[in-house]
């Protein structure tokens, strides 16, 4: 593993990145440690080499884009799509010609598709996970975390290579193809227009409006709160204990230092704080309560949901037949789009997918 901080080291092994027809990559960034996430190392694996780059040392590293960009690489990642969005987002990098490991893994149907079992699995190796929640920011970084990085990109080429001949044994490399020619496009993008990102934690749905009204204001106050701290939410005051706090509808100071998940901590930090945006939250008037999540019954469709469980059983059927889940054949929100449509001229949908199942979900929407 060679640990690179400084620019001449870098320079000299950006020469003989960019000389080798396959690299392997990855990413580590710090966000279960701040609110605002960063890329904290690159690693980069070569045959007999493995790179692991401080891009917080403020080295020049466009030589590293470059490569990223450069078509004649093929650069080899595992479940690449955080990685390339804040490569994308921080540096501005895109990436063309390459392979995702994980994405192998699922369309040949493996049970498991981390990079762990997949390592495991071809090469009998078990990957310490002791470092799996680090704070990469963290300098220096002892070796063994070092270690830990640098097997993320280690073994990659070589699984790649593996897992490309199980695909093409089976018929499936031109479905890999297009599903890496998708990856590629990814981008980083602002979520400034999801006003209401609070409605996608789990276990809202018993809450009655007014406790949706609590645990909107909560979540909001959290949020100001990271932000401020430059911490993450749930290390501010987690999902369940704010949960709780809605259900419970009470500002009372003792009631609330009672709460499931309400540490003598929290009550000490942030009481005053929770107190008075619970006391907001009860005087909104009922008019302006939020909406429950569930669907009213007279928007549903039945014959559209009809539809969909007939795509389903054929997609379910051809995927039970093929070894791979069912959501990788085609997700819901594609046979959703179908069903709505009528046709499979739906964006999500890809060319081998229509070519597997397009005729028997045609059929199936016309079948009486």
């Amino acid at each position: 593993m060679i640990w690179i901080d400084r620019q001449q080291p870098f320079d000299e092994a950006s020469a003989r990145i960019s000389a080798q027809p396959t690299i392997a990559v990855d990413t580590e960034a710090d966000s279960l440690h701040s609110y605002f996430d960063k890329v904290c190392l690159i690693q980069i694996s070569i045959p007999g080499e493995d790179l692991v780059i401080d891009p917080l040392s403020r080295i020049d590293i466009g030589a590293f884009g470059r490569v990223l960009a450069d078509a004649n690489v093929t650069k080899i990642l595992h479940g690449g799509d955080y990685d390339l969005r804040i490569l994308n987002r921080d540096f501005g990098y895109t990436v063309t010609n390459l392979v995702d490991t994980m994405i192998c893994a699922q369309l040949l149907g493996y049970p498991a598709i981390g990079l762990a079992a997949l390592l495991e699995r071809h090469f009998g190796l078990q990957v310490d996970k002791a470092h799996q929640r680090a704070d990469w920011a963290m300098r220096p970084l002892p070796k063994d975390m070092l270690e830990y990085a640098a097997m993320d990109t280690r073994h990659l080429i070589a699984l790649a290579g593996k897992l490309r001949e199980e695909l093409l044994a089976l018929g499936r490399w031109e479905w890999a193809q297009e599903e890496f020619a998708r990856l590629e496009q990814v981008r980083y993008r602002e979520n400034d227009e999801e006003v209401e990102t609070w409605r996608k934690v789990k276990n809202l749905g018993n809450l009655d409006r007014r406790s949706l009204a609590i645990f909107r204001d909560l979540y909001l106050w959290r949020d100001r709160m990271a932000r401020s701290a430059d911490r993450p939410p749930f290390k501010i005051i987690g999902n369940d204990a704010l949960i709780e706090t809605a259900k419970a509808k009470t500002a009372a100071m003792p009631e609330i230092a009672r709460i499931k998940g309400m540490s003598r901590y929290h009550i000490d930090r942030y009481g005053r704080d929770i107190a008075s945006t619970i006391r907001r939250s009860l005087d909104v008037p009922d008019a302006e309560l939020p909406d429950k999540n569930e669907p009213k019954a007279w928007l549903r469709d039945r014959a559209l949901e009809n539809r969909i469980e007939r795509l389903k059983k054929v997609r379910d059927r051809v995927a039970q037949d093929l070894k791979i889940e069912p959501s990788v054949l085609a997700p819901r929100h594609v046979l959703s789009s179908i069903a709505t449509s009528g046709n499979l001229d739906v964006p999500a949908m890809r060319e081998w997918q229509k070519k597997l199942i397009g005729e028997a979900m045609l059929a199936a929407l016309t079948a009486k």
